[in-house]
This record gives structure tokens, C-alpha cells and sequence, in this order.
């Protein structure tokens, strides 16, 4: 990818019952799957969309056992990929007249379970196998660097940190609170609530509101809470740009997104300067996290009440007015949180491209 600084640029200073309270209320068409049932909004959900089916005598038996096969379809349509492939894979156990045979010749095809000469549809799937799909299927980073940890989980188990990286980020939990039981059978039920997790998870990272940090291996939080204060950031930045004659800036939500994980480090490691002793510069944070940019620049603000104040002091200030009404910029995203005792702090990213 194309990153060339341009000096000149100015800088300035698994498992588990999730809460029914979830997902929202369904009305029940399952004999056996009642509205209070902890996974019935999920299932309901699943099965609306497609994803999931019940069996002929309006049951859907959510305590029973998922089997390999079952899961492998369920990931498969979760995903939203398209199945037609002309992939042909070793399994000579799963038949082409096999129900589910395009979901596992797809997962197959895209590594997310291993082509091998058997498959064992009909097998039930455990607890450590469907964490690795999962993991897969819907892009969890794995690392050996996690904050859960299961006594039950040795150092050597291939598993391991498949499992305790998806419980970081919520998507599956413990048996117990010290326990994993990678070998126990799946439910149906865990099997809904499960892929319902990794679609949200994905999701969230597809928004922007998560994103995985490489170096210090962890998932950081990046939701804007502050998007009223982005937007009149931005338009009364323009309004000064216009006042020169300079063209717009544009709202950038990646560059945002970079900007928050400034503004979050800063408080973080208690430091307000444009070099973050933990990332570097404004631009090796930005290239660390795969923004791609020609001219890169930052402003900071501390201790403002509002994005009026912060800009009218931006602009009393030679260098910050100088990022302001720099004509090779094009994007723009802001940053902002407050610290514990409330006071806003303000990271402005622009770039080129």
C-alpha cells in the first residue's frame, strides 16, 4: 500500500446462556421453545432469517446435540457467503446429495474446517471444535496474549488460544468461572447464540466500533461516543477553510477511528503530546492500523466545553490554525473522550490521499 509522508506535513501539540435481555422479544412457534427460554430470541432470529430450521412436528429441540454437518451449515449461511463453488473437496463421507453438502464444501473450501479425507457429518461437534469455526468464520484475531484463562485449558491444549481470545471479546465463556470443558457436546441453543455473537462481533468490527491492536495484542473499543461534536467540528472547520478559499474537508470514519485510539492512549498512559510513547508518531499510528495516506497531520485539545471553543483556540494558534488551513488536506476525523474527572480531550486527524 502507498504511504508517502510528506515532511513538510505541520503538526501540532462460548457457550454460555447469554442474558435473554439481549436480543429483542419473539413470539413463540416452537412447541418446545418458549418466549422466556434464555436462546428463544436468537433462535427465533436464526430461524427467521433462514439460518436455522426447526424439524417437521414444530419442534425445535434446543437442548439436543448439534452435529457436525448442522453446525457447518448454520456457520456457512451466517457468513453470507455465496455457496455455489466449483471446489471439490476430499471428504468421502459427505455425499454431493448430502443436505448440507455446499455449506461444507464452502467452509472447506475457506479453511474454516480442515479438507480432509473424512468429515464426519453426522458426528456431534465439541465445544473446542465450534470455537475454532467460529474463530474462523467470523474473523476473531487469535493471539497468545488474553486476559481470560481456563484451568482446564493447558499450555499445550491446540486449542487454548483459540478459546480464551473468543472469550476475551465475549463471544463464548466458561463452563464455570475457571473451567472450559473443551470437550463437552454443543446444543442447538449454544449453536444460535454462538454464530449470533460472531455475526454482532463482525459486525461491530465491520462499523468501526472495534478494532484488533497488532502490537499490543488486544481488541481496542473504538465506538464514537462524540459524533455531535465530530460533525460541528467539522463544519466549522470548513467555514474557516471556505473563508480562505480551500475546498472542504471530508469526513473520514477510519481517520475517526484512528483518532480515538489516540485520544484513548493518551489517557491510557496519562501523556498530551503528538508522540505517544507507546505508538510513535501520529503517522506510525495510522500505518499500523492500515490507513493509507500521502500527507498526515494532528492537533490536540484539552479541557475545552465545547467544539466552538476548541476550534476558535485551534485557530488562535499558529501551528494548529496552520493544520487547519492546510490546502493538500483532504480528510478529517476527530477523537474524543472524557478522562475521570470529565474534562474532554480532542485528537484532530487530517490526511491526503
Amino acid at each position: 500500500m502507498k504511504r508517502v509522508l510528506i515532511m513538510g506535513s505541520i503538526i501540532a501539540c462460548l457457550l454460555h446462556a447469554p442474558s435473554s435481555e439481549a436480543y429483542a422479544k419473539t413470539t413463540p412457534t416452537f412447541t418446545d421453545v418458549k418466549s422466556t427460554y434464555w436462546a428463544a430470541p436468537v433462535i427465533y432470529e436464526l430461524v427467521e432469517k433462514g439460518f436455522m430450521e426447526g424439524y417437521t412436528d414444530g419442534t425445535f429441540k434446543p437442548n439436543s446435540t448439534t452435529t457436525r454437518a448442522e453446525a457447518a451449515s448454520i456457520i456457512a449461511r451466517t457468513m453470507g457467503v455465496q455457496l455455489t463453488t466449483d471446489f471439490v473437496p476430499k471428504f468421502t463421507d459427505v455425499p454431493t446429495d448430502h443436505r448440507y453438502y455446499k455449506e461444507i464444501c464452502k467452509l472447506a473450501e475457506l479453511g474454516i474446517i480442515q479438507n480432509a479425507s473424512e468429515f464426519h457429518p453426522e458426528a456431534p461437534l465439541k465445544r473446542a471444535h465450534i470455537s475454532k469455526m467460529i474463530a474462523l468464520a467470523y474473523a476473531v484475531e487469535v493471539d497468545q496474549k488474553n486476559k481470560t484463562s481456563f484451568k482446564d485449558l493447558p499450555k499445550n491444549y491446540w486449542a487454548k488460544d483459540i478459546i480464551e481470545s473468543l472469550a476475551d471479546v465475549e463471544i463464548v465463556k466458561g463452563k464455570t468461572a475457571k473451567t472450559f470443558e473443551p470437550n463437552e457436546f454443543v446444543t442447538r441453543a449454544h449453536v444460535a447464540a454462538l454464530t449470533m455473537r460472531g455475526m454482532e462481533f463482525k459486525e461491530k468490527v465491520k462499523n468501526l466500533d472495534v478494532i484488533y491492536d497488532f502490537l499490543q495484542k488486544d481488541y481496542i473499543d473504538t465506538v464514537n461516543h462524540h459524533k455531535q461534536w465530530e460533525k460541528k467540528i467539522l463544519e466549522l472547520v470548513n467555514k474557516e477553510r471556505a473563508a480562505k478559499g480551500l475546498s472542504p474537508l471530508m469526513q473520514d470514519k477510519k481517520l475517526a477511528q484512528i483518532a480515538i485510539i489516540k485520544v484513548k492512549d493518551m489517557l491510557k498512559r496519562n501523556y498530551f503530546e503528538h508522540n505517544s510513547p507507546f505508538y510513535g508518531n501520529p503517522w506510525d499510528l495510522a500505518t499500523l492500523f492500515d490507513y493509507e495516506y500521502t500527507s498526515y497531520g494532528e492537533n490536540l485539545a484539552r479541557n475545552f466545553e465545547s467544539p466552538e471553543t476548541t476550534v476558535k483556540a485551534w485557530m488562535a494558534s499558529p501551528k494548529h490554525r496552520d493544520n487547519i488551513l492546510k490546502e493538500v488536506y483532504t480528510h478529517m476525523g476527530i477523537g474524543i473522550e472524557q478522562s475521570k474527572n470529565g474534562k474532554y480531550y480532542v485528537v484532530q486527524h487530517f490526511s491526503s490521499k
